[in-house]
């Protein structure tokens, strides 16, 4: 298929200006979402709980289009997912993936991180997290506590035969308990990652549905915008470019993403003509696709 095995790539690629990398992922705020409990892997799970805060694919490596690598697993922080992701998608990179969730600060570890990778079969993975508040408190605390008392004296005896003086001492020990209150603060953080795996391209485009306004412009349903053309791929050859509306694959119309990557899926490996429309006119590409 010629779309990225997780399709909904709007979660976290979007047109907004300067847009960080929680725009679309999480909602910053007091407690984001979902929140991770302590000692466990925030990247995929809360307690075991069907694997709460990941959502995509669960194995990247079972998808037809996997291309495995021989390079180890590239985890890069991120101040602007659009800006990066957009960035993995041209070098090939499909979006598989992401985890959010919030936690304490000390609660969260890059091992962890790694460990999510390897599990959904990750090659590369943007990261990023943001302070969100503190949690203070105080924790009673009951210590046992002891308490021994020591006593003495002495007695004079007298009797016929004289008297007599009797030494004597003892102790008692008293059990008990103490409260005392410990305070503590923790730093919480929202965390987000975005997996990616690289993918076998036949055309080589990230296509989008059309917005309205480019709808009635063009006075028809058909046709998605290019949002990303694949360096290296036929598209790119061809020189198709980012913004470009494809409107016709061969003798066929395009009607949305989905019909794209059938359509794809159906050319592949065939010379086709690729009608596009850049800025208001209609441009003509011809295309070989790989198989």
């Amino acid at each position: 298929m010629e779309v990225p095995v997780f399709h909904d790539l709007e979660v976290f690629l979007g047109e907004g200006n300067g847009a960080g990398p929680f725009s679309r992922i999480v909602h910053i705020g007091p407690s984001c979402g979902k929140n991770a409990g302590d000692g466990n892997n925030g990247y995929y799970e809360d307690g075991g709980r069907n694997q709460k805060f990941y959502q995509g694919v669960a194995d990247a490596r079972t998808q037809p289009t996997y291309l495995a690598s021989t390079q180890p697993l590239q985890v890069y922080s991120s101040s602007d997912f659009n800006r990066d992701g957009l960035e993995l998608l041209r070098r090939g990179y499909s979006y598989i993936g992401r985890s959010a969730f919030n936690a304490g600060m000390n609660r969260v570890s890059e091992g962890q991180l790694r460990e999510q990778a390897e599990r959904v079969g990750a090659q590369v993975v943007l990261v990023a997290s943001q302070y969100t508040h503190t949690v203070s408190g105080a924790v009673p605390l009951t210590l046992p506590t002891t308490s021994t008392t020591t006593a003495s004296g002495t007695a004079t005896v007298v009797g016929s035969g004289g008297s007599a003086s009797i030494y004597g001492s003892g102790s008692a020990t008293t059990y008990g308990s103490q409260t005392v209150v410990i305070p503590y603060s923790v730093d919480r953080a929202d965390f987000a990652a975005l997996y990616f795996v690289k993918t076998r391209m036949n055309l080589g485009l990230v296509v989008v549905p059309l917005e309205d306004s480019v709808r009635i412009r063009l006075q028809t349903n058909s046709g998605v915008r290019v949002l990303v053309v694949v360096e290296g791929t036929p598209a790119f050859g061809a020189d198709v470019l980012p913004g470009d509306v494809l409107l016709q694959m061969g003798d066929d119309r395009v009607q949305s993403r989905e019909h794209y990557s059938q359509l794809v899926d159906r050319y592949k490996g065939q010379h086709i003509t690729l009608r596009l429309d850049r800025g208001g006119h209609q441009v003509l590409k011809e295309v070989t696709l790989s198989r």
